[in-house]
């Protein structure tokens, strides 16, 4: 076989095994091409073809000349005028057009890809604010059946009280406004649980007594489910029975008996419904759906879809639909709930999940910036602050 043949097998064995390798990568080069800079890509190839086109016109002279300086000759060793040029312009000019065609190609490619992610996106968005949508009712469609106690006096002409009568309302909470009774019920189920331990012969640690408060907030005072492995049941058996008192006589008197002597102080039961009844009917379903929101936006970042500083802008949308005492007891749920889960992707601190956090009226629980810290002191200039509030104290 002549050294020719021998070349050309190489160069075929070469281009096949790049072709084959180009094939097995090709998952590889299209994450490639969706991160860079289109144009990084095909300004180079546009200046190679033209390169190749320019070399393909001085070809000839270079490759048919012998020495140096030689004017270029058409005779029995280079081939007539005809297959002198077509022979060595049209390698290089079949290059330029393969990479043209190829360019061509790629930029259909891109149209084709925009087209593709454009449609992903507009279904992405359709999706989330579908599920804010939810959201929204979910909270619209949050009821608590309460009462009230209504004061009339009767009057004489003298404008002198003749006769107080008494009568009691149904009343109605509803919407965002539960929330707000919410976080009343929840500071007065651990300020009961503080005085109780007060007077109990083992002392108690305050975590303790914070993440048994949630519990019976949540799944109240008669369920099975207040237990704790750090607080032995007699005291336990004890809260159930004192909080069972504390019920009777708030709902017996209309929510008029709502001021009971604490520790050193005043504990203030200012709700209009029975306390200590539970909410997890209401808050399981809405913590569910609040949770998989935020997943559903940062699964799509993941997948590429967006960018983290468009995700960060959808659970703000999101976020925006939460009130103050909605994000209070968002962070209640995580620091002494539930709710350990948000933390594990960073939704409350990487995505600011608690952005719009009152920290000033967190009570008894860790203050949130001392809670996140570390992350407070690892956000890089520009980032943008963890708490709406300031990230430190002033």
């Amino acid at each position: 076989m002549s050294t020719y043949n021998i070349l050309l097998t190489c160069i075929l064995i070469i281009f096949v095994f790049l072709l084959l390798s180009m094939l097995s990568f090709k998952n590889v080069i299209d994450n490639y091409f969706k991160r860079v800079n289109k144009n990084y890509i095909i300004t180079p190839l546009i200046v190679i073809s033209v390169i190749l086109i320019i070399i393909s016109f001085l070809s000839p002279y270079y490759f048919t000349k012998k020495e140096i300086g030689e004017s270029l000759v058409f005779d029995a060793t280079t081939g007539w005028t005809g297959d002198t040029l077509g022979g060595i312009m049209n390698p290089f000019i079949a290059l330029a057009g393969a990479v043209l065609t190829f360019i061509a190609f790629y930029i259909q490619k891109i149209a084709n890809d925009d087209i593709k992610n454009q449609f992903k996106i507009q279904q992405f968005e359709s999706q989330f604010y579908e599920m804010l949508r939810l959201h929204k009712e979910n909270i619209n469609e949050m009821k608590i059946s309460g009462y009230d106690s209504v004061t009339q006096e009767r009057l004489n002409h003298r404008k002198e009280i003749l006769e107080i009568t008494r009568s009691h309302n149904t009343k109605i909470i509803e919407g965002r406004k539960v929330f707000v009774s919410m976080v009343v019920e929840l500071i007065c189920c651990y300020e009961f649980l503080e005085l109780i331990n007060s007077t109990w012969k083992i002392k108690h640690e305050k975590d303790d007594l914070l993440k048994l408060a949630y519990r019976i907030f949540f799944f109240g005072s008669n369920s099975d489910l207040i237990v704790s492995d750090k607080i032995e049941d007699d005291f336990i058996k004890e809260v159930k029975k004192q909080f069972k008192k504390y019920r009777k006589r708030h709902r017996d008197s209309y929510s008029r008996k709502n001021v009971f002597s604490g520790l050193n102080k005043k504990i203030e039961l200012y709700i209009k419904y029975s306390p200590f009844t539970g909410h997890e009917n209401r808050l399981g379903h809405y913590y569910r759906h609040l949770y998989s929101t935020v997943k559903y936006v940062v699964n799509k970042e993941k997948e590429g879809l967006i960018t983290y500083d468009k995700s960060r802008e959808y659970l703000k949308v999101l976020r925006s639909q939460m009130s103050n005492d909605e994000q209070l007891m968002l962070y209640y749920n995580y620091r002494i709930g539930f709710g350990k889960d948000w933390e594990n992707e960073g939704y409350l601190t990487k995505y600011r999940m608690l952005h719009n956090l009152p920290i000033n009226k967190v009570k008894y629980a860790e203050p949130a910036r001392e809670h996140f810290k570390n992350f407070i002191n690892s956000i890089k200039p520009g980032e943008g602050e963890l708490f709406e509030w300031g990230d430190f104290e002033i």
